[in-house]
């Protein structure tokens, strides 16, 4: 949680729009139906609401508004913050309502501050924000109302620890978490409501996939490092919660409208209300025509709605029934080429980084081979279907949870993956020569035309260049259940324990299929397909290297179909030593099953004599290989956290983290898939003063056995070979979150990060003619993980007008494209600016524009061949860019 949640929870731009209806009656039992109707948690101590009552309370109001005129009279500060409304005394009960029995209220406990955590931990007992063992970042309602985000990693985006590449899209990007080398979501467990939107990170099937940020989305917690090994599976770096809106006992909505100037239309909304027989319930989804930023051939776009209805139980608990569904097409780009000229990377002529793609109308639709004919240009198409519910329930002293969810989803995700740089058209012909002449002997020249309507190639003023892309359609589904079974017990035994006992499983079915070809292009934004074509010395064709433009229709062909059971014990401690000394500690024990069929390739000829693309094409033999695994690993982790006053907390942390394989190993013919072990060391400092606050976390990593994935192509078939290198890396360092409100009105945050990882025994082999050769890349920097990162926030309110104005500046520092560290991504600086009007009481207006300055920030090289040492032809490299400058307008409707 950052420093000023508190602060910033309290606005009233987040604040629900409430029917109020409170009779003159007691303060607590006002209170609750305040606390019902908002959907929020109330968390307060009965010797402060003893024997105060409150007048009564009519009107249409913000839940801030009503909590301030319903509160004060009776001496109490009722205060919104992440996950509910905290009530304190702040003087003496009012004389008016005093009995004259009543007792004075209890002085402010000290030790307690006034916030509360609830992500990181299962304790039932009232934990403030000093008391936190751990790193934490919370992302409130204010701060996605002032950056709505479209994707997971936008969402992302920002918070401290996290490198977050959004340049891809909406879907499929790629972060990295305090310097550990693995890449996607495979570092941290994505969940929504405490149970993970997917289990794995599987291959061509990532968690971001399917998440979409809305409306229903309220607020979320990332917690990083330390228990976060604990309460979820293949969690070593952090755990990130998305938390949706509660149903309300009130009628009640909102509905948001943007539009971009690129021709985004989004529509987002909700509607609660009561439903009868004691259940609340809440609807809402989101629905977007999407023309991307970049240049593609296609409109996408599609949505998805949640329904979730709340019912509380007799003598104590909730019960929750949710539903969600999602259908939609998502951009997701490769890498495309740039100039690198000492230390810069400039645009190639006829390519916009910012806003250009390959996927012009000659690639909307493209025949594979192994698949037929593909929508390529329609890029992802995403299908999802979770039912989910949620049970908890008071028991002998403590709390028992139940959480469950089936998930039903399909995937037909289609890419244009980079495979080297660009190099001149007549290196083309000259390469393609020998070839042609062996085919056809009577060659005497090779030209290179457009594979559409025969056409000469005609190069840019300085760009005669093209390239080979690799055409990929991949077909998924995933079937999973998974249920989270927990209790809580607070008890007394040489001080105060709050103990956490839980269960976890989960069974899931993974079915893959997945064909390449290759395309040969023109190195320009939407390319035309380029056919090789030999002719002999009277002008007759004789043949081509190509077939309408594909080099191959089928280089690689995969095919699994897989299972993996797991179950998982878990068990957690915060016991109280000493007043200002607590010791927290867990244990997660898991055992997975993993098996899968994998079919064997086969190469076959096409049978067509006029062209070269078609004597070698993969496709499925029928052939099934049965591989399994069984497997069982045990993270833990401890910490001594100190209350140093009432200002400071202190906290020192070791975790030994895990993480199981999944199916996906099994694609590159391993029959013995290994866990990985993490050790993390962690020293941090929480300071609260006022309207300003500082965490700052030291942590260190060692990973004594670590696999990092080697993607290459076979030289003579163009397939995509998929391998990996065993290594040891080692990480340190420093994280630090800062906020402050000097002024009224006035929000001040940042976030800056140092970290230094370091690849250890790391050499890589590889074989020339007949001599060995060994590249020891140990001491080198992880690619893509910058030393430095920095973000900078503010907001401001300005006085009697209704208009907030914010802005944004995130930086990072150099980085490399590659493990070898041979070429070096520059840093960058990125600025945003925003404003909202509070047109009405119900209507807020606002305006957005991210990268203001329309700047090229590289994120990343060639995911194909260029991780392990990039490739760089003739001063082009192969690189992927953020989007460049987006202005949108918004407009929100409460009701």
């Amino acid at each position: 949680m950052t420093p000023f949640v508190a602060l910033a929870l309290v606005a009233a731009e987040g604040d629900a729009l409430l029917a109020i209806d409170l009779p003159a009656q007691s303060v607590g039992a006002g209170l609750d139906r305040l606390a019902r109707q908002a959907g929020e948690a109330l968390v307060a101590r009965p010797g402060d609401l003893a024997g105060r009552r409150s007048p009564a309370l009519r009107g249409r109001m913000r839940l801030s508004t009503a909590l301030a005129r319903w509160c004060a009279p009776a001496g109490l500060s009722c205060r919104r913050i992440a996950g509910g409304i905290v009530v304190r005394a702040i003087g003496p009960m009012p004389r008016a309502t005093r009995p004259r029995a009543a007792a004075t209220p209890p002085p402010e406990d000290p030790m307690t501050g006034p916030d509360v955590i609830v992500s990181g931990r299962r304790g039932i007992g009232l934990q403030g924000e000093l008391e936190r063992s751990y790193s934490a970042s919370h992302i409130d309602e204010i701060e996605l109302a002032r950056r709505p985000p479209h994707s997971l990693a936008e969402m992302l985006s920002g918070l401290p620890g996290l490198w977050v590449d959004t340049s891809a899209g909406v879907a499929a990007n790629t972060i990295r978490v305090r310097g550990i080398p693995l890449d996607g979501y495979q570092a941290i467990a994505v969940q929504e409501d405490g149970l993970p939107v997917q289990h794995d990170t599987l291959p061509w099937t990532d968690i971001d996939q399917f998440v979409r940020p809305d409306l229903m989305i309220e607020s979320s917690d990332y917690v990083r490092g330390g228990p976060s090994a604990i309460f979820a599976s293949n969690a070593p770096g952090g755990v990130l919660n998305l938390r949706t809106r509660a149903p309300r006992d009130q009628p009640g909505g909102e509905i948001r409208t943007t539009v971009a100037a690129y021709g985004l239309i989004r529509w987002e909304g909700y509607a609660t209300g009561p439903v009868g027989g004691g259940w609340r319930l809440i609807a809402g989804g989101s629905v977007a025509r999407d023309p991307t930023v970049r240049r593609i051939a296609s409109t996408l776009g599609g949505g998805q709605f949640r329904v979730r209805a709340d019912h509380d139980l007799v003598g104590g608990g909730r019960l929750t029934l949710a539903v969600h569904a999602l259908d939609d097409d998502t951009l997701n780009i490769s890498s495309f080429p740039m100039r690198y000229e000492r230390g810069r990377i400039i645009p190639l002529p006829g390519f916009d980084p910012r806003r250009g793609s390959f996927l012009g109308p000659e690639l909307f639709r493209l025949r594979f081979a192994a698949l037929g004919e593909r929508p390529l240009g329609r890029n992802n198409r995403n299908r999802l279907v979770t039912p989910a519910l949620a049970w908890t329930r008071p028991l002998a002293g403590g709390v028992v949870t139940v959480n469950a969810h089936y998930r039903a989803s399909r995937t037909e995700r289609y890419a244009l993956s980079s495979s080297g740089t660009a190099f001149p058209a007549t290196q083309a012909i000259a390469d393609a020569l020998p070839r042609l002449a062996a085919a056809f002997p009577a060659t005497a020249r090779v030209v290179l035309r457009h594979a559409e309507d025969g056409s000469a190639f005609v190069p840019l003023p300085g760009n005669d260049r093209v390239i080979v892309l690799n055409p990929v359609a991949a077909d998924t589904r995933l079937n999973e259940g998974i249920v989270d079974l927990s209790y809580v017990h607070p008890l007394e035994a040489a001080g105060h324990h709050d103990l956490t006992l839980g269960l976890y499983a989960v069974g899931y079915r993974w079915d893959f299929r997945r064909a390449v070809a290759r395309a040969l292009l023109e190195a320009r934004e939407q390319g035309r397909r380029l056919d090789l074509v030999a002719f002999d010395s009277a002008g007759h064709l004789l043949g081509r290297a190509t077939d309408d433009g594909l080099l191959s229709t089928g280089s690689t062909y995969e095919a699994v179909h897989s299972r993996q059971h797991m179950v998982a014990l878990y068990a957690a401690d915060e016991w109280q030593l000493a007043p200002r000394w607590r010791l927290d500690w867990g244990l997660r024990h898991e055992r997975a099953a993993l098996s899968a069929t994998v079919e064997q390739p086969t190469l076959i000829d096409g049978g067509d004599p006029t062209t070269l693309a078609d004597d070698r094409i993969a496709v499925g033999s029928g052939l099934w290989d049965a591989r399994s695994k069984r497997i069982g690993r045990t993270a833990a982790t401890l910490a001594l956290h100190w209350r140093a006053s009432d200002r400071l907390g202190a906290f020192a942390r070791a975790t030994r983290a895990m993480r199981l394989p999944d199916p996906g190993v099994f694609r590159i013919g391993g029959d013995a898939p290994r866990a990985l072990t993490i050790e993390q060391a962690e020293l941090g400092l929480i300071w609260r003063h006022g309207t300003s606050g500082l965490d700052a976390t030291l942590f260190a990593s060692r990973f004594p056995d670590i696999s990092l994935p080697d993607l290459s192509l076979d030289p003579t078939t163009g397939a995509v070979r998929i391998g990996a290198y065993q290594a040891a890396a080692r990480t340190i360092g420093l994280e630090v979150a800062a906020g402050a409100a000097p002024l009224p009105g006035l929000s001040l945050r940042a976030t800056v990060t140092w970290q230094d990882p370091r690849l250890q025994s790391y050499r890589i082999t590889s074989l020339t003619g007949d001599t060995v050769t060994v590249n020891d890349l140990s001491g080198r920097m992880p690619r893509r993980v910058p030393r430095i990162m920095a973000s900078l926030s503010a907001s401001a309110v300005l006085p009697g007008t209704g208009v907030t104005l914010d802005g944004d500046l995130s930086a990072m520092g150099r980085r490399y494209a590659d493990d070898a560290n041979s070429l070096t991504l520059p840093g960058f600086a990125l600025v945003g600016l925003g404003a909202r009007l509070d047109a009405t009481e119900t209507l807020t207006l606002g305006l957005r524009a991210t990268n203001l300055l329309d700047r090229i920030a590289i994120m990343q090289g060639d995911a194909l061949g260029g991780e392990i040492r990039a490739g760089d032809k003739d001063g082009v490299v192969t690189v992927r860019a953020q989007q460049g400058r987006v202005v949108s307008l918004s407009a929100d409707w409460r009701f």
